[in-house]
């Protein structure tokens, strides 16, 4: 398995709170995640890094490896970034 490190966007609700806390251990930072107010009230966002993702799994599977790691739906996911690891 490749490495890959990960910013992840998310809308805040339960699922995506708990699919975080069972990964805790990919967490970059101690803090873990930010909560940040989203564009519409009562939509907030979930800014997070994760690290030691799987560089070959997400190649060929995309968003739906990120789903399925973190057990949340499609619609959770707003965005995500690659980080360069230098």
């Amino acid at each position: 398995m490749t490495p890959i490190t990960l910013n992840l966007e998310l809308h805040h609700n339960n699922r995506v709170i708990s699919g975080l806390y069972d990964v805790e251990n990919h967490f970059t930072i101690d803090y873990g995640f930010a909560v940040r107010p989203g564009s519409f009230p009562g939509k907030d966002v979930i800014d997070v890094t994760l690290s030691d993702m799987d560089l070959g799994r997400f190649d060929t599977e995309g968003d739906a490896y990120i789903c399925d790691f973190l057990n949340i739906l499609p619609g959770d996911l707003i965005g995500w970034t690659v980080v360069e690891n230098f």
